[in-house]
């Protein structure tokens, strides 16, 4: 193994080794890397995959830059309500505030608060929601209450909008009782928009571009000894325009959360079925021999984790003979925990098997052989994470911690990608990488709330993963993710089960 891997290693370009290894982990191959320095430079990747998933930026994680400033001339006793900074998005959900102004069709279902019930029709259990309209807990929207998010005491929040124009800015809190009694008022991580222009011409005049085209970003925590209860919140930044007039301080649109009690579910994820929409192409060649390996990795509130989860044993998920329309049984266990957890990590992986010593050979036992290292080095770095210095520290204050378990899914996916394609050349038919958090898990499994949209997104090998939710009752929810690669013109989807056990 040692021998291949030196082989391989010199082998490499520079921008290869660049790709899979942080350039200052190589100073010599006769220096061994230091615990420490792996540490750190798994936790700034960390950080840098959380700044994509955050701010679209994977520095803005560590280092913050302001928005430009947006605000219109004082005028005085002109009255004009519209707020000088602009919550557009919380937690990418549009607001009542949202410029365009939207039409009651023209908001999703996971937009506005929903009263959701679990139905039998013909004797199966449906999810049935209706749009609340009276009673609302924070906002209207378009005639409808507009969704209040649950987060937990100590979880964040990610704001989208306007005029988040200083890295000043802070985020005053109040009970929904006492709007005029800020309760606290907590420091904000700001990434700024560098891409909208300041003005656009509009006639013969330049005007300020002031709409939801803009997307500055802001995260930050709720305080962790706060109560459960809902709450108002409100972005105060500093005045930095040329219009003294306006105040000191510019105010945003009032949003609202429900902070909840921290969570002592458990919860567990299992794959149900495999179903070939389209086995690899020409299909003349025969049917697909179908190799799958899920690695999954339960992350603690600490910031430390669990043990690496293998399905089946460890053994590779094994289906022979799978011709386009079949469907096959893959009942397993991917993921479960027995204490409170911030979120879980899934990285999933498939091949199709073009020769069965090939397979063994070149993918199964080099890439147990990494796995099995990809285990330890995990536990290890994972419970040194936290010792990361300030940036594990800056995660955590501005509430973005919850995304870490995203961004180790997709660190550790690109590892195994990297590995695979130097050691065990494979082109992969199936490839996806899961981060919820506990609240997404708690959500999911709750009928309280409709099911979410569906999604699509692109892997790192260029597969293309949809998302399609299924069904819900009462703790379970279940969905399709379709699995389109267009280099072996294949369709495979594994449907999932996600199951409040506790």
């Amino acid at each position: 193994m040692l021998a291949c891997a030196a082989e391989s290693l010199g082998s490499l370009s520079e921008g290869e080794r660049k790709r899979l290894f942080a350039p200052g982990l190589l100073p010599s191959v006769d220096q061994p890397v230091d615990p420490a320095q792996l540490s750190l430079a798994f936790a700034q990747e960390i950080a840098e995959r959380v700044g994509v998933l955050a701010f679209d930026d994977p520095a803005c994680a560590n280092t913050e830059h302001p928005g430009r400033v947006r605000v219109r001339p004082y005028i005085p006793g002109e009255e004009n309500f519209d707020p000088l900074v602009r919550i557009c998005r919380v937690n990418g959900l549009r607001t009542g505030q949202y410029i365009p102004a939207l039409s009651p069709g023209e908001y999703l279902p996971s937009e506005l608060q929903q009263r959701c019930r679990v139905i039998l029709e013909g004797g199966v259990p449906t999810q049935v929601c209706d749009t609340q309209t009276t009673d609302c807990p924070g906002n209207t929207a378009a005639g409808a209450c507009q969704r209040v998010l649950q987060v937990e005491a100590g979880q964040g929040l990610l704001l989208e909008g306007v005029n988040f124009s200083s890295v000043d800015a802070t985020v005053r809190i109040f009970a929904r009782e006492t709007p005029g009694t800020v309760l606290r008022e907590v420091p904000a991580q700001v990434c700024g928009d560098d891409d909208t222009p300041l003005t656009e011409r509009i006639g013969d005049q330049d005007r300020l571009i002031l709409d939801c085209r803009v997307h500055d970003r802001l995260s930050f925590a709720l305080p962790a000894d706060l109560p459960a209860g809902v709450y108002g919140f409100q972005v105060a930044v500093p005045n930095l325009s040329p219009y003294p007039g306006h105040g000191p301080v510019l105010l945003s649109n009032v949003e609202f959360a429900e902070i909840a009690t921290p969570s002592t579910a458990r919860f567990e994820i299992r794959s149900e079925t495999l179903y070939a929409r389209a086995e690899t192409s020409p299909a003349s060649l025969g049917s697909d021999e179908v190799g799958i390996r899920i690695l999954a990795l339960p992350l603690f509130p600490d910031l430390s984790s669990g043990a690496a989860q293998l399905p089946n044993g460890g053994q590779p998920i094994r289906f022979g003979d799978v011709d386009s329309g079949e469907t096959r049984a893959m009942d397993h266990l991917l993921f479960s925990h027995q204490q409170p957890i911030l979120g879980a990590a899934l990285s999933i992986r498939g091949f199709e098997i073009d020769g069965e010593e090939a397979f063994e050979k070149q993918i199964e036992d080099t890439l147990d052989a990494f796995i099995a290292i990809l285990k330890d080095q995990l536990a290890f770095v994972m419970d040194h994470l936290k010792e990361a210095g300030s940036i594990a520290a800056k995660l955590t204050s501005y509430g973005l911690k919850g995304l870490i378990a995203a961004a180790i899914a997709a660190a550790v996916l690109v590892a195994i990608d990297v590995f695979v394609a130097l050691w065990a050349p494979a082109d992969p038919i199936i490839e996806d990488m899961i981060g919820p958090g506990v609240e997404d898990l708690a959500e999911l499994t709750n009928v309280d709330f409709p099911l979410p949209a569906a999604s699509e997104y692109r892997t790192p090998q260029g597969i293309r993963v949809k998302v399609t939710p299924l069904d819900k009752i009462a703790g379970r929810y279940r969905e399709r993710r379709e699995y389109i690669s267009d280099d072996e013109d294949s369709s495979y989807e594994i449907v999932l089960r996600y199951t409040r056990v506790v």
